[in-house]
């Protein structure tokens, strides 16, 4: 046999090239679709923090949203909801984002911006009207609402799961219906942004200051003066004589739209004491509403647990993904802390605190360490959000209004 001459032997750089080009095609469709889930989260932050944000990152692969009203069945009532469909797309996840507390729920323009921005990056959102949210009260009942919107949707696009991203209180709701084992078989995954783990904690921070963690040392911040007040607006009998109370009501329901003098102006009527409690919260007295506010713990307790996830975050079955501001003055970080401990660590995707949020308001000035972290974890809920339904949701027709889940379901495929 003959031997190949050693100068027509490939040299060891040829080799390794060849194993290179080899791999290449292999390495690229590995890291794809991590790359895309990356630029995907750059620029949904991008246009998250800035509406109007320009530039190829803010524009990656962004697409026109239709957007459409709608209800859902909750309890024999119809609940109101809107659909945001990204046009163009033969198939896309779907997504029901949950408001925060505020009177306009669905129509909060933070919220709309939100759901359009998150449409526009491929998915299918519908936000639910939440009625005890958007009224500044947090119930248990507002759970199964969620955990109902969550049935109709996925029932309305034909997929067995859809994802949550909740806001504020209605993280904790969320996570508290995501335990039911009635609504959990629905719930693909959940993103809590600034969420809470146990009402009784919010409270005594509110009355406090003091935000206690796991390990029991105390964390304190100054609590917003919104916190009091949406307790008291919540029982107002238990602050105010009882002639007075729905008065209080009224004007601290002003208040909270944004209207001082008007709210001040109903209170002419009420007795001096309850005038003169007002006057503490128009003047953000916090210390003087605090042995009320203490007193409500006790009182409410078992109400309290009920709207609560703490004790059922055990029973979750899915992915969890958890963000929190460092500087939340409404719900304090050490919740996020809490909701870490208790979630079961196999389900638990990430838990970031970060100092580039409020308590839901991502900050204009962002540095480029804090932009990465909040980065990476959107990048990690897109991925979840396309691995857990397969991304075989499909999309309507624009134009095409979504049916009620109790109607008939004609969706094209």
């Amino acid at each position: 046999m003959t031997s190949v001459p050693w100068q027509a032997r490939p040299s060891r750089n040829a080799r390794l090239l060849a194993w290179l080009l080899l791999l290449l095609p292999i390495v690229v469709t590995l890291l794809y679709p991590i790359a895309q889930d990356y630029l995907q989260a750059a620029s949904l932050l991008q246009r998250i923090s800035n509406p109007n944000a320009a530039g190829w990152i803010a524009n990656y692969e962004v697409r026109p949203v239709d957007v459409h009203d709608t209800t859902f069945n909750f309890r024999g009532k119809p609940i109101p909801a809107r659909i945001y469909l990204p046009r163009g797309l033969g198939f896309a996840p779907g997504i029901v984002v949950v408001h925060g507390m505020h009177e306009l729920g669905i129509n909060e323009p933070r919220l709309v911006n939100f759901a359009r921005a998150l449409a526009a990056s491929g998915f299918l959102v519908m936000t639910p009207l939440v009625p005890g949210i958007a009224d500044y009260r947090v119930q248990g009942e507002s759970a199964d609402l969620i955990g109902t919107a969550a049935q109709s949707f996925a029932q309305q696009l034909s997929v067995p799961k859809v994802g949550i991203v909740a806001i504020s209180f209605s993280g904790g709701l969320s996570l508290l219906a995501a335990s039911g084992p009635q609504y959990a078989p629905s719930i693909a995954w959940v993103a809590s942004v600034g969420g809470y783990y146990d009402l009784a904690h919010v409270l005594q921070f509110f009355a406090t200051g003091k935000a206690v963690r796991p390990d029991g040392s105390v964390a304190h911040l100054p609590p917003h003066e919104y916190g009091p007040l949406i307790v008291v607006y919540d029982e107002p009998q238990d602050f105010f004589y009882a002639p007075d109370a729905q008065t209080a009501h009224n004007a601290l329901k002003v208040l909270l739209s944004g209207n001082g003098k008007a709210s001040e102006a109903l209170t002419k009527t009420m007795t001096p004491a309850d005038q003169q409690i007002m006057q503490h919260i128009y003047h953000k007295q916090r210390e003087s509403l605090a042995p009320a506010i203490l007193n409500e713990i006790d009182k409410r307790r078992e109400e309290l647990a009920a709207a609560s996830p703490a004790g059922h975050l055990r029973f979750l079955q899915m992915p969890v993904l958890l963000l929190h501001g460092s500087d939340d003055s409404i719900i304090p970080p050490t919740e996020m802390l809490w909701l870490e401990r208790d979630i079961p660590k196999e389900h638990l995707v990430t838990a970031l605190i970060s100092p580039a949020i409020g308590h839901v308001d991502f900050g204009s000035k962002i540095n480029l360490r804090d932009r990465l972290a909040l980065v990476h974890w959107m990048a990690l809920m897109i991925h979840e959000a396309r691995s857990t339904t397969g991304g075989k949701a499909p999309v309507l027709p624009a134009g095409m209004w979504l049916a009620p889940a109790t109607a008939a379901r004609a969706l094209v495929r």
